[in-house]
């Protein structure tokens, strides 16, 4: 088994690794949804690393705005600290949507169709927040390992860490789980409440959106969630 260790991120200067880590991830297998907020746009050779700098740059600037981020790394010391997975956790002391769920822009999508295609989907994504998360609570956002260091403890980690947080601040914990992380979030102490799908659709659409559909395919994800005084199975 590898040296792995958990770590909080401290400095701007580790997104770089930590970001294409990400990318890395969600690569293999292909992963639509990761496309909705981490495109590659452009043409070219360098079309693939002149996206992933964007994508650097903006979930830094997003990490510095949020007081209630905190992105978590896990790495690996049998290859010099190399970064084989990471996750962000919220931690909203109060509720996140006084005002209902900001309107969704994907503004780094290229203006017209794409942009509207991918700004519909993540309304969908963002939507069901508001019913179920308008209170105090912990919110795993994001979390992604590397393929060849799945099932090596590294997503235990990153997951213990969180519900470990809310049960000090004996506050609820809600996952928007893709199916292959849900065994996992069930060892956790998770229990599945129900499915969603994210199918963006319009009237009579044009042969961009119909290609986009195609790209982006309908995605399927489960709503769980973990009491205030949930406790991990098995611990």
């Amino acid at each position: 088994m590898p040296a792995l260790r958990l770590l909080e991120v401290k400095s701007d200067e580790e997104f770089t690794e930590l970001i294409e880590c990400e990318w890395l991830s969600y690569e293999q297998p292909y992963n639509g949804f990761f496309q909705l907020y981490c495109p590659t746009t452009g043409t070219g050779p360098n079309a693939r690393a002149e996206s992933m700098r964007e994508s650097t740059d903006r979930q830094l600037a997003w990490h510095r705005e949020d007081p209630t981020s905190s992105w978590l790394k896990v790495v690996d010391d049998d290859h010099s600290g190399k970064v084989v997975g990471a996750a962000q956790w919220n931690i909203h002391h109060s509720n996140p949507y006084p005002n209902g769920v900001e309107e969704n822009d994907a503004f780094w999508w290229p203006e017209g169709e794409e942009r509207r295609f991918a700004s519909k989907a993540l309304e969908q994504w963002h939507r069901p927040r508001e019913a179920r998360m308008s209170k105090p609570h912990v919110l795993l956002n994001i979390c992604f390992v590397l393929p060849e260091y799945r099932r090596c403890g590294a997503g235990s980690m990153m997951v213990k860490w969180g519900v470990q947080k809310a049960d000090e601040l004996k506050l609820e914990t809600f996952i928007e789980a893709a199916e292959p992380g849900i065994p996992l979030y069930l060892k956790q102490g998770f229990e599945l409440v129900d499915y969603h799908v994210i199918d963006p659709t319009v009237e009579d659409p044009s042969e961009r959106w119909k290609e986009l559909k195609e790209r982006l395919p309908p995605v399927r994800w489960a709503f769980m969630r973990r009491s205030a005084t949930g406790v991990a199975k098995g611990d």
